[in-house]
């Protein structure tokens, strides 16, 4: 049966071509990042003492290494970003030139990061033929 899922997968157009993350990784990737943003932009708002561990190490974090922390986050979002422009240079290289597909990439990968553009990393378009 996977051979069969692989084979058409191949025979769709290579311009709509698109993979979505596995949907646990986007809610924990999109989920860390808005909890990171709540703890630089409006760390008053977040229950330190209700999480634990996790809730210590961010207090612990913004008290005692403020500035790399906000650091952090911007560098992040910085990488985000950095990946999604180059998930657009991938879709046009690889042929992938549906304007809606190319946003869906971006977008993804914008808020994904590394875990959408391998899909696109290790995407081969089929070959042209003459």
């Amino acid at each position: 049966m996977a051979s069969r899922s692989a084979s058409a997968s191949r025979s769709h157009d290579p311009a709509t071509y698109f993979r979505r993350t596995r949907p646990f990784l986007a809610m924990v990737i999109v989920g860390g990042m808005l909890y990171y943003g709540c703890a630089v932009l409006a760390p008053s708002r977040i229950p330190y003492d209700g999480l634990g561990p996790l809730g210590r190490f961010t207090r612990y974090l913004q008290e005692n290494h403020k500035p790399v922390f906000h650091v952090g986050y911007a560098v992040i979002w910085l990488l985000h970003i950095g990946e999604a422009c180059l998930s657009i240079w991938l879709c046009n290289k690889k042929g992938i030139t549906e304007s809606k597909t190319q946003l869906r990439w971006f977008v993804q990968t914008l808020l994904c990061g590394l875990f959408s553009l391998y899909f696109l990393l290790v995407y081969k378009p089929p070959k042209k033929t003459q």
